[in-house]
């Protein structure tokens, strides 16, 4: 798109939806990086703006951005065109619609020639586990998927208005051992979880922000009373920016202890009791007991339940049975465990930066493999899941027959003819073939590699900075690019005309000779 390198170098670094080179994974790690010692959460759900929003608070961020009035003119009709308060409810009996479609239909569905193909099996069912604050996508009347965008757009205006409030907020403590001096003092353990400890007669009062689509995410250390005092300023400014009207159901205040959920992850702290050697006076090496906290962002369990149970794999809350994989019942014995293996290996890539992820991927791989067996169960008619694991093995990777027949040829006969597909064994059987938790530093201050390209040529942009790097360029003797391809276009102008013309005299000679003669 068009729009999209020039709104994309304005944007916030604190929001990490609908924009190339973040995900939800650079806000898990983003949260795991910067906001340990937090002790008050604000979550607040902005996701109204993404059903409706209206077209002036649009526009006029768009013109921050943008002078160009044909575009700005295009999107504005786009916007108008459509009655956008009544689009989620259009969306809603459309899928009513082809929900009934689907009941009435006996046959199978012949795809046309250009008609793209469904999505396969193991895809649909990872969509089905979005999160809530990535489930919801924007869509603006006729602006399709320029609607993220615009989006972005609007909201970015609270994300630089939240960076002014952290630089306000901040008041720095000496007697604390982090955040002395600066906002950027925070380095003090590049690996994480982060230790933070939290002894000590005063602390330092900070703040910090992240954004993800519609919904956000606040961490203020500092007393309720603070957490309490932001609200109602945010409130004031959606509602008079925005126009956007926020209760405190939708922009609550928890406290570290009790655990927060955001992107399906429960963000809370483990205190722990470190103890503290270090050599004394007199090279005494001296003990002593510590009072730090870890914190701890863990994949959040009864989520994961369910999801399972909303696509019906699993029935029952606190102690969760499979149930047969019914929309695989058609499907040959490999064709099935390869899709289920893509479904546990993006579940675990889902999982990457959570604490628990092995016990939830270890859950994942047990109900998607009893389900499995009880669906082979009932296919080849064993009975039972005890019967499917003796004869397929734990992992579901030996070949069931569904009949007794004994004329029929073996299975490695028939694959080494290439008339039947190999089957694969379902993924993470046992526990030490999970991966674990990915702990590898975060960058405080990280950005894309696109961003810093958009950045540096945003420094250019700058008169005075072009000239001071123009006039290093020329104390150091290097040579510019628009240099060399002048000095191209020169040589062709002056010497390839000249060796033309004496090409051109040369023929004319030679022929006058063998005229002549």
């Amino acid at each position: 798109m068009i729009l999209e390198p020039v709104f994309e170098r304005r944007f916030s670094p604190k929001s990490h939806a609908f924009r190339p080179g973040r995900n939800a994974h650079t806000v898990i790690r983003t949260i795991r990086s910067n906001f340990a010692g937090y002790l008050w959460f604000l979550k607040g759900d902005l996701a109204e703006i993404l059903n409706h929003v209206d077209p002036h608070v649009v526009m006029r961020s768009l013109e921050k951005g943008t002078r160009d009035k044909k575009i700005l003119g295009l999107i504005k009709s786009a916007l108008e065109g459509a009655n956008m308060r009544g689009a989620s409810r259009k969306e809603e009996i459309v899928e009513e619609l082809t929900r009934l479609k689907k009941k009435r239909a006996t046959k199978k569905k012949i795809l046309k020639e250009n008609e793209p193909k469904p999505d396969p099996y193991w895809l649909r069912t990872f969509f089905s586990f979005a999160p809530e604050e990535a489930a919801k996508v924007p869509n603006y009347g006729h602006c399709g998927i320029l609607s993220p965008l615009l989006a972005n757009v609007c909201l970015n205006e609270l994300d630089y208005w939240m960076e002014k409030m952290i630089v306000e907020f901040f008041r720095p403590s000496e007697f604390d051992s982090i955040w002395k001096y600066s906002i950027d003092d925070g380095c003090h353990n590049p690996a994480w979880p982060e230790f933070v400890p939290s002894s000590g007669k005063e602390k330092t009062r900070k703040m910090d922000y992240v954004r993800y689509g519609g919904h956000f995410f606040i961490g203020i250390r500092g007393p309720r009373e603070d957490a309490v005092e932001l609200r109602k300023k945010i409130v004031a400014f959606c509602e008079s920016e925005l126009g956007v009207r926020l209760d405190n159901s939708k922009l609550e205040i928890e406290h570290v202890t009790r655990g927060i959920q955001f992107l399906d992850h429960i963000i809370c702290r483990r205190v722990i009791h470190p103890t503290l050697r270090y050599t004394g006076s007199g090279g005494n090496i001296v003990s002593e007991k510590g009072v730090g906290t870890l914190l701890s962002v863990t994949a959040c369990l009864q989520q994961c339940i369910r999801q399972f149970r909303r696509l019906e794999l699993v029935k029952g809350d606190k102690d969760p049975e499979p149930l047969p994989c019914n929309p695989m019942l058609y499907s040959g014995q490999a064709h099935t465990n390869s899709q289920m293996n893509k479904f546990l290996e993006t579940m675990a890539d889902w999982y990457r930066y959570a604490d628990n992820r092995k016990k939830v991927v270890g859950f994942c791989a047990y109900v998607v493999r009893s389900s499995l067996a009880k669906l082979y169960a009932a296919r080849y008619r064993l009975k039972s899941r005890a019967k499917v694991y003796g004869i397929a093995s734990r992992n579901l990777s030996r070949p069931l027959r569904e009949s007794s027949n004994n004329s029929a040829p073996e299975y490695s006969d028939l694959l080494r003819m290439g008339l039947v597909d190999p089957i694969e064994g379902v993924q993470f059987s046992h526990m030490s073939l999970i991966p674990s938790c990915d702990y590898t530093p975060f960058p405080r201050n990280w950005i894309p590699d696109h961003e810093r390209v958009l950045h540096e040529y945003i420094q250019l942009e700058n008169p005075k900075f072009f000239c001071e790097l123009l006039r290093s360029v020329k104390q150091k003797g290097l040579n510019l690019p628009q240099d060399e391809i002048s000095q191209m276009v020169w040589d062709y102008k002056t010497h390839g005309v000249c060796y033309f013309r004496s090409n051109k005299d040369n023929k004319l000679k030679s022929d006058l000779k063998k005229i002549t003669a």
